[in-house]
């Protein structure tokens, strides 16, 4: 099952505020994770399936879910763009088998919006939080990304100095509302090598 996912606002600045989370962005390509009757789908934010390219994330949950998230391979120099942009594209299964072991990739997940056939996308963001908090990864390919609450200008500060990406901003009642920007992103430290894919 596919849902368009939310989308994010640009702050003018880093900024601090008890009504919202912070969290690090992982600036790779957003993966919605779709578990239906045990069938695994995977799907960019324009709705192109990529469930082959990812077969290390084809582990079952203890029940169907719908998760959001970010898919990112790491390397010596942090999250690295370019390998990514290679898992994406490899579609020959020696190719992809081959990729699994040389560059694999993680899914850091930042929300989840159905679980156990419930549709969790009225709940507020934090009790949705709570939710994902509770429920096992399926293997080591999965994390859950960590926030914090209301200091987004200290979040912001280490993420300048340890060289990431930037910061997101999620206002703590947000309901899941596709075009109503409560979520904000802040400090981007670079471009992307090419636009979102899929």
């Amino acid at each position: 099952m596919f849902i368009d996912p939310m989308l994010l606002a640009t702050a003018p600045a880093p900024f601090s505020d008890s009504h919202y989370i912070f969290e690090p962005k992982i600036d790779e390509h957003r993966l919605l994770f779709s578990q239906r009757s045990g069938r695994i789908r995977l799907y960019t934010r324009h709705e192109t399936e990529c469930t082959q390219q990812y077969p290390e994330l084809l582990v079952p949950f203890d029940d169907d879910i719908l998760l959001d998230g970010e898919v990112a391979c790491t390397g010596p120099e942090g999250v690295d763009f370019e390998e990514v942009r290679t898992r994406f594209k490899a579609s020959k299964d020696q190719r992809i088998k081959h990729l699994v072991a040389t560059s694999p990739v993680t899914y850091v997940v930042f929300d989840i919006l159905q679980y156990k056939n419930q549709d969790l996308r009225k709940m507020p963001l934090l009790q949705r939080k709570e939710i994902l908090a509770g429920i096992r990864m399926p293997n080591q390919h999965f994390c859950v990304i960590p926030f914090v609450e209301g200091a987004g200008e200290g979040l912001f500060d280490q993420i300048v100095n340890r060289k990431l990406e930037g910061m997101v901003g999620k206002r703590k009642n947000s309901l899941w509302r596709v075009r109503f920007r409560n979520w904000f992103k802040s400090g981007l430290l670079r471009t992307p090598v090419l636009t979102e894919l899929g």
